[in-house]
């Protein structure tokens, strides 16, 4: 007997099998009933969902066996994880592999085998999906395609799996990341030592430190330890020596799964420290990265840090950063009155209702485009500059803030000497004077620019809303047309699997929703599998997938394929959603009963597909802008359309990432041609 040998990935592997929480749990239908089906159509008394333990071979779902699991080193599913392809075992007592396998003779007596590897999304085989029978049996090429299909309905649930892991983890973070910063509690030294122990349990690391870096000096300011106390704050290193001159260097945030496999393995700092695992923001305060929070362990991070981590990471040294700015502010007001920046003032209200400003910094005149004696008597000329849907509310939270003597906040709009609004923050702690009136110490800061970035990102998470929920529209319009009768009567059988799939594509543009309901802020980060792959079969899907929204306009797509065979260095996956994209926009500025046209064609050494529409074109003031994140043109017929202006800016990243490009050409009322340009010749490379 042999036993199957280990993958050479099996510590990643065996994480992310735990990551995926099915071990150990109770049958689920979802699985149940693929083996089911399975079972039936081959006729087969044994089916089984398979997942490879570190020794064990656990089944989540388990058709015609009484037991559970059975041991690693006897299994045949071991085996089957070691290639990508089907594993047939047709008769295992002429196998010498398994000839002697207690399985084989004994209970449950197996003969024949075939396992199809199961793979989650980053390409571990996790299991397979398995047909036992206690007779020999061929099994065609025909069978293992459709075994295939079956095992493929697994791994869609693992998807789903991972998906819902994905959304549970993303809201705890961020739940986490609100408790942290609602908990005001505490000065600002308290308040961050709690964030760190808090983020070290939530990200199950050893260490965390918030330094600041002055040239070529790292300070730690603020740290956490899990483990046996080794740091203090104020020590201060070359930064040279440290994990944080990585950083430097980097836009972002950096990870760093297993330090020994990485290409910073020279660096003094991992002979020095000896941490494997690493993951640290910058700390940005008025445009200037300032320092760092980073987590660390000696320990390998396995199997590597989640997109969801490092968003948290990088929220949390945001947050960090304004306790940092304010600390930094009050030392400012303390030393540079004069010169701080904002409007420092001083606020009175008499009890007649009658109010001024007794003391303003020259910053007034960058918040309200006056002086200082402008409203030295009489504060009428500020609040005269206030948008008068603001006003009500400014002078409402004055009042609270009189009555209870508490410190007021508040964002509202003036009128800047351009003649356009511009927002701004105040706060101010308020002193009951002797006869009666209310005196303010506080500040004001134009916040124009972070009210428009957060209004970016708001924007952007509707345009991310608007990418994921196009594709699940058009399955489930699909579904819906099929269910519906429009291409034929259908089985009961299939009608029931079709109702499931609609359902589970519901319940996938639910959770969408709910995440973009509650994310701020993408990642941008882009995994990018890059394979030889034929460019018709992608742009054929793509087709498909669009079929259905061009049928809702009238409008005939057609696909003219003049590179028979042609493949190149591509992500599918990707490439997809580019042509989708194109697809999206042609079908949106056709007009009805017109044809838009998808060639695929060679052109040197690259793979060229153009999609072109007889629309109105694109008008010659937007030509310089229309592959910009956010661009729409402004023509009113164009405004008209649905849509947010980042398809063609992500459709030309997109094609850049692969290693290749977008263009168009257009003449301004008489439609365009958007193309794809991509290499034909290259190795396979993943990144």
């Amino acid at each position: 007997m042999k036993t199957p040998d280990l993958p050479s990935n099996e510590a990643s592997r065996l994480a992310a099998l735990q990551a995926t929480h099915l071990l150990d749990t109770p049958p689920e239908e979802r699985f149940d009933r693929v083996t089911r089906l399975a079972a039936k159509l081959f006729d087969v008394p044994i089916c089984l969902v398979s997942l490879i333990d570190s020794d064990r071979q656990w089944f989540k779902s388990c058709l015609g066996l009484d037991v559970r699991e059975t041991g690693r080193d006897i299994s045949f599913c071991g085996h089957a994880i070691l290639g990508s392809n089907l594993f047939v075992v047709e008769d295992a007592l002429t196998d010498e592999r398994f000839s002697d396998n207690p399985l084989v003779t004994g209970p449950p007596d197996i003969r024949f085998y075939a396992g199809a590897p199961l793979t989650d999304l980053e390409g571990y085989r996790l299991g397979t999906l398995c047909l036992i029978d206690r007779s020999p049996r061929t099994f065609s090429e025909q069978d293992q395609l459709a075994l295939r299909d079956f095992a493929d309905i697994i791994e869609r649930e693992f998807r789903y799996q991972e998906l819902n892991s994905y959304y549970t983890d993303r809201t705890r973070a961020l739940n986490i990341l609100n408790d942290i910063a609602l908990d005001t509690s505490g000065k600002i030294d308290h308040r961050i030592e709690r964030a760190l122990a808090i983020a070290c349990q939530y990200l199950n690391i050893d260490t965390a430190i918030v330094s600041k870096i002055e040239g070529e000096a790292y300070t730690i300011l603020w740290h956490h330890e899990r483990q046996t106390p080794s740091l203090q704050n104020g020590l201060t290193l070359p930064l040279a020596q440290t994990y944080c001159a990585i950083l430097m260097n980097q836009p972002d945030v950096l990870a760093i799964d297993h330090m020994a496999t990485s290409p910073y393995l020279d660096l003094p700092c991992y002979q020095m420290f000896g941490l494997e695992s690493y993951l640290a923001a910058p700390i940005w305060v008025n445009g200037n990265a300032v320092g760092t929070l980073n987590f660390s362990s000696t320990e390998p991070r396995l199997p590597g840090f989640t997109e969801t981590e490092k968003t948290f990471v990088s929220l949390l040294a945001r947050w960090i950063a304004d306790l940092i700015q304010q600390q930094d502010q009050a030392a400012t007001l303390d030393k540079l009155v004069s010169n701080a920046p904002g409007m420092l003032y001083q606020y009175r209200l008499w009890p007649d209702n009658h109010s001024s400003f007794p003391y303003t910094s020259e910053g007034i005149q960058n918040i309200f485009s006056l002086t200082a004696d402008d409203v030295f008597e009489d504060a009428a000329a500020a609040f005269e500059r206030i948008h008068p849907d603001d006003l009500p509310l400014v002078t409402e939270s004055i009042k609270q803030s009189a009555e209870n003597l508490e410190p007021w906040e508040a964002q509202y709009r003036v009128l800047s000497p351009e003649g356009h609004w511009r927002w701004i923050e105040g706060k101010a702690n308020p002193e009951k004077l002797p006869e009666g009136s209310v005196l303010w110490h506080g500040y004001l800061v134009d916040i124009d620019e972070r009210r428009k970035n957060e209004e970016m990102k708001n924007q952007f998470v509707s345009t991310v809303s608007h990418e994921l929920r196009t594709p699940l529209t058009s399955i489930a319009g699909s579904l819906g047309l099929i269910l519906g009768g429009v291409t034929g009567d259908i089985s009961e059988k299939t009608r029931q699997m079709l109702n499931i799939t609609r359902r589970n594509a519901d319940q996938l543009r639910a959770l969408i929703d709910d995440l973009l309901d509650i994310e701020k802020l993408v990642s941008g980060n882009m995994l990018m599998v890059m394979e030889q792959h034929p460019i018709a079969d992608v742009v054929s899907t793509s087709i498909e997938h669009l079929q259905s929204y061009a049928n809702q306009k009238d409008v005939q797509l057609h696909l003219k394929e003049t590179s028979a065979g042609l493949e190149a260095n591509i992500d599918p996956q990707r490439l997809q959603q580019a042509v989708a994209n194109l697809l999206s926009n042609a079908v949106k500025f056709s007009p009805p009963r017109e044809n838009v046209t998808i060639k695929v064609r060679q052109m040197g050494d690259q793979a060229i597909i153009e999609v072109t529409d007889k629309g109105t074109g694109v008008p010659e003031s937007f030509r310089d802008r229309i592959f910009e994140k956010f661009a729409q043109a402004d023509a009113s017929s164009a405004r008209a359309k649905e849509g947010t202006g980042l398809g063609l800016a992500i459709t030309k990243q997109l094609m850049q990432a692969m290693g290749g490009d977008a263009g168009y050409e257009s003449e301004e009322g008489a439609g365009a041609t958007f193309w794809l340009s991509m290499p034909i010749q290259g190795p396979a490379d993943n990144e």
